[in-house]
């Protein structure tokens, strides 16, 4: 095949011979998905996809100096489970299907215009899905995002159980999270209601053996996603709309999905206090859209609940400000009345 011709370009960085032969087969599968990719030559290092072994010395040199103005994205692979904010890591060894999967996601996140055939179809929730999920009432055992913020809570180190699919295997001591589910897959589950999510405990020892061969991302960026488009409007358990909060900083908005009117929502949020009532009367804004906003904001910690400890009813008088100029202070010092 010629590069021209290609849909992607992938180039290597220190490759050893066994990942190197996953990913000619991970290559042939999306060949036959028609998804048209090109092996660069060993050296050629201009591919719009870079897959970079950073266990060693030359991909960490890579790694270190990529360029990421040329639209391209980068892929690492360690044997560590390395928490980089910035690029898909996959714990080494790797594993065909999970190349294949995560190789795909990154085609699409530097085209989101194209869409491929058939794939595509088995990504969308099916109409009797979305029938049972919008006539089931809440349950936050069947929401992903409050599966995950109960273990952030209690310092957990979990597996989650959400067949068909995959497992989650989630380290909030690290802050990561480990699995094989693609993008698209795991979108679909954080905004469905119809998955009965079981976890268990596992051990730190468990969770390095389990989470070999998986994709490594930040917990922070799950959690966010989770709360934004799967809260269905049910605010975290114990917190209440008519409490003012604050945003105390901006979320890392280049690096977090995020739409237009969440960007109004944090320039509001972080401008005053407000209570989430104030907030939707003020913005006119779904409740669901500023629950889910306010749920991703507080699990990342980046809200305050009730800053400068403000009343939550108003007081009919107000106390007069301590007068604090020069000449108040001077009157004052000489006990006369202002």
């Amino acid at each position: 095949m010629l590069e021209q011709d290609a849909d992607v370009t992938l180039s290597i960085i220190d490759l050893s011979s066994t990942d190197y032969s996953v990913l000619k087969v991970a290559v042939t599968l999306l060949e036959r998905n028609r998804l048209k990719v090109h092996l660069l030559e060993k050296g050629n290092i201009t591919g719009t996809l870079v897959l970079v072994d950073i266990d060693t010395p030359g991909g960490k040199d890579f790694y270190t100096h990529f360029n990421y103005a040329r639209h391209r994205a980068m892929l690492l692979l360690a044997t560590e489970t390395l928490n980089d904010h910035r690029n898909l890591v996959l714990k080494k060894p790797l594993r065909v299907q999970t190349v294949k999967d995560v190789l795909y996601d990154l085609y699409l996140g530097l085209n989101p215009h194209l869409k491929i055939g058939p794939s595509n179809q088995l990504n969308q929730p099916s109409e009797t899905e979305t029938t049972n999920s919008s006539s089931n009432s809440f349950n936050p055992q069947n929401n992903l995002f409050f599966v995950l913020f109960k273990a952030l809570q209690a310092k957990g180190i979990i597996q989650v159980f959400c067949p068909p699919h995959s497992p989650l295997f989630v380290n909030t001591i690290s802050g990561i999270m480990a699995s094989s589910i693609s993008n698209e897959t795991l979108r679909k589950i954080i905004s469905s209601q119809s998955h009965a999510f079981k976890s268990t405990k596992l051990s730190s020892a468990d969770f390095e053996i389990l989470a070999k061969g998986q994709v490594i991302v930040p917990l922070n960026q799950i959690l966010w996603n989770a709360a934004l488009y799967g809260s269905h409007g049910q605010l975290i358990e114990g917190h209440s709309p008519e409490v003012p909060i604050q945003l105390k900083a901006w979320p890392n908005l280049s690096r977090l999905d995020f739409e237009p009117h969440h960007m109004k929502l944090a320039s509001i949020m972080a401008a005053q206090a407000l209570t989430l009532k104030q907030i939707h009367l003020k913005t006119h804004l779904s409740w669901e859209t500023i629950v889910g906003f306010y749920n991703a904001a507080y699990a990342t910690n980046l809200i305050v609940i009730n800053p400068a400890n403000l009343p939550t009813t108003s007081t009919s008088k107000s106390t007069p400000p301590v007068k604090t100029s020069l000449l108040a202070k001077i009157a004052n010092r000489l006990k006369i009345a202002s």
